[in-house]
């Protein structure tokens, strides 16, 4: 179906001005601007940067006006923005039902509404929540479950005892469940500990591909509601993450963390075993907590300290062969005078 800007301001409650019958059939962003478009922007400057068409239609804050662009107002651009991303770049259509080629174990539970496709593996007694999808290659052990409308892409891995909430997205080559590394060592030789806890991910959890969150040796490794992690992202066992934690590629905590809610994690950065952090603290890139932080600490570094001190020991760093050069000047002339005496 065709979406004119009149429509689809009908739709999302909002105004415009300009061009209501433009059909818009993408969005874009102001770095490529192309025909039958919605970008966003969020000041006046932006919008010189756009050129007058009646070819795009440009969401924009209600105090911006032009005669000379297609304008949809709203207070918040961005969300707009992805509402009409929703709009006009539907998902495929999901094959709903149980493909002949899956395989399902005894006492499965299934939703209405379930897509099973091919290859997947349910062992016995995995419930699987209304209208949640499971892609090719997709494996759920023995008593997990999932909530519903949840998007499980393929060859994801669920191992035993998992509970996985509502509307949650893992995304492929993602084990969920995988043994704790947990071993102890008797003459020289090292004995696994059997981990035989759970992983639970809250509602509204969006996991990346590849990455790993491990069982707890003995209750539940837990990531809370509304977080969202990047791809190879590694959790161990018994680690909790507080609600609404942002983690992105490469990071790694180790077992037994707990953090608060709306954790912040750069690229590469890392949280030691044993640590309890805020909430609402942010690491840095390639940081690495290795003790106990309060809360809305920024944490820079390895060890990780405070970022303002550890930019100024940055900049320090970069002075080294000055500070180095000026040392040996000044023992030059100490030496010198010395010598004098």
């Amino acid at each position: 179906m065709p979406w004119t800007v009149k429509k689809i301001c009908q739709k999302l409650g909002l105004n415009f001005s300009g061009n209501g019958e433009l059909i818009l059939v993408q969005v874009c962003g102001l770095n490529r601007l192309l025909p039958g478009a919605a970008v966003f922007i969020t000041n006046s400057k932006d919008l010189s940067r756009i050129a007058a068409s009646e070819e795009i239609a440009v969401i924009a804050p209600p105090e911006i006006s032009s005669s000379h662009h297609t304008i949809i107002f709203s207070t918040d651009p961005l969300a707009t923005h992805t509402q009409i991303t929703y709009l006009l770049h539907v998902s495929p259509i999901k094959s709903k039902g149980i493909h002949p080629m899956a395989a399902i174990g005894e006492n499965v539970i299934l939703g209405k509404e379930v897509t099973i496709d091919a290859q997947v593996v349910l062992y016995q007694n995995v419930k699987i929540g209304d209208y949640s999808v499971l892609r090719a290659g997709v494996v759920v052990m023995e008593n997990s479950t999932i909530g519903e409308s949840c998007l499980i892409y393929p060859n994801v891995s669920i191992r035993e005892n998992c509970r996985i909430g509502n509307r949650v997205i893992i995304h492929s080559g993602t084990v969920i469940g995988s043994d704790g590394f947990g071993y102890f060592q008797r003459k020289g030789i090292h004995h696994k500990i059997p981990q035989i806890g759970g992983v639970i991910l809250e509602d509204d959890v969006e996991i990346g591909a590849g990455c790993t969150i491990d069982r707890s040796r003995f209750y539940n490794t837990v990531v809370g509601r509304g977080s969202k992690f990047d791809n190879q992202v590694h959790i161990a066992h018994n680690v909790e993450i507080g609600e609404h934690s942002l983690l992105t590629a490469q990071v790694g905590i180790a077992g037994s963390v707990t953090t608060g809610h709306h954790l912040v994690m750069g690229g590469q950065s890392g949280i030691a075993d044993q640590i309890d952090v805020g909430s609402e603290v942010t690491l840095l890139s390639r940081a690495l907590i290795t003790k106990n932080t309060e809360d809305h600490e920024v944490v820079g570094g390895a060890p990780g300290r405070p970022a303002k001190k550890w930019k100024r020991v940055q900049a320090l760093i970069n002075r080294l062969d000055q500070l180095f050069d000026r040392v040996k000047r000044l023992e030059s002339l100490i030496e010198k005078k010395t010598m004098e005496d």
